[in-house]
């Protein structure tokens, strides 16, 4: 064997470095500030608003209850299969 056993070639354990501007992650590493994050972060809310709205509606028009619920949820409102029908 000899040298060093563990691959980590040069490597000095004694040193006082940081090990953070060594560390490579996909995010961007611990001090992560990216151009236009703001933005960026408004453009992603407004596309799953964008996305979510149309389901929501959907889902709203194929809702059906085969039993009166026994307390009010909140589709009660927004419903228009539920009616003042009687069960």
């Amino acid at each position: 064997m000899g040298g060093n056993g563990g691959g980590g070639h040069g490597v000095h354990h004694g040193g006082v470095e940081d090990f953070r501007n060594k560390v490579w992650s996909m995010t961007g590493g611990p001090y992560c500030r990216p151009k236009h994050w703001k933005r960026n972060t408004a453009i992603a809310m407004f596309g799953a608003f964008l996305v979510c709205i149309p389901i929501a509606m959907k889902s709203a028009e194929l809702e059906q209850r085969p039993h009166y619920p026994v307390r009010p949820i909140p589709s009660q409102l927004w419903c228009k299969n539920f009616g003042k029908k009687e069960y």
